[in-house]
């Protein structure tokens, strides 16, 4: 499944939630903000994904959980993406090394 594809599929399954989705946002929000973190800390945050969580947060706190929850997932993929970048590059600038 193509990302496009998973994020409408994503946006959908996501819309159905109504109320009950508070709490999940919450801890979805703080999950991903400790990502961000820990990529940030190892010098890889990207520079898209805080303002994601900030739109996020606006969104649930306009009543539109479903859109911030989408939004929280997108933060995520990129916090994500940055570790296993910062991973990948713990070990790949060694073969960039002139010997």
């Amino acid at each position: 499944m193509d990302r496009a594809l998973a994020s409408r599929y994503l946006a959908a399954v996501l819309m159905v939630c109504a109320g009950g989705c508070a709490t999940d946002f919450d801890q979805r929000l703080e999950e991903t903000q400790r990502l961000r973190l820990d990529a940030a800390a190892r010098g890889y945050e990207w520079i898209g994904t805080e303002g994601l969580l900030e739109q996020a947060r606006e969104r649930a706190a306009g009543g539109d959980t479903g859109a911030a929850l989408v939004l929280v997932e997108q933060a995520r993929f990129q916090a994500e993406a940055a570790l296993q970048q910062a991973e990948r590059e713990s070990e790949a600038w060694k073969r960039r090394v002139v010997k």
